[in-house]
């Protein structure tokens, strides 16, 4: 029996949800220190104002970090990270690297290697989740080498 990623694509990878809350509740106290920072050395800028503008910056980031995901579709696959989103389509995945890199081609171009948060621990986690990173990695190599077999199911029907 095929596994959920591979009939139909319905998939979500993630990171350990204790690096996730980390990575999302860290967000607002560099806020608050970059806003900090900035009434230091801009003092003409308003002090509420400039709280409230880092606040609310470090929200939205520390609501992304917490949400960092992949979402393996049947078609293409979204890789949602702190800072921005990226849909790949399933037939240009080359490979994934085991430092955490989705690699994958843009029609002819030269390969793009994404990082993603969801495949590899960053360096505070000091290597702990070692084996939820390599499932996430597994799977989605697998998900990808799908791809051929799916191609050939289709010309076939």
């Amino acid at each position: 029996m095929r596994g959920r990623h591979e009939s139909t694509g319905g998939s979500r990878l993630t990171a350990p949800a204790a690096h996730r809350a980390v990575a999302g509740l860290t967000c607002p106290v560099v806020g608050f220190f970059v806003a900090r920072l900035l009434e230091h050395l801009v003092p003409s800028l308003p002090t509420v104002l400039t709280y409230a503008v880092c606040l609310a910056v470090a929200l939205t980031l520390g609501w992304r970090a917490w949400s960092a995901r992949i979402d393996l579709g049947a078609r293409s696959l979204r890789v949602h990270n702190t800072l921005a989103t990226t849909t790949v389509d399933r037939r240009d995945v080359r490979r994934v690297s085991s430092s955490g890199r989705l690699e994958w081609r843009r029609g002819g171009d030269r390969p793009v290697r994404l990082p993603s948060e969801a495949l590899r621990g960053a360096w505070w986690t000091l290597g702990t989740g070692r084996t939820a990173y390599a499932l996430n990695r597994e799977r989605l190599e697998s998900w990808a080498r799908l791809t051929a077999r799916l191609d050939l199911d289709q010309e076939a029907a």
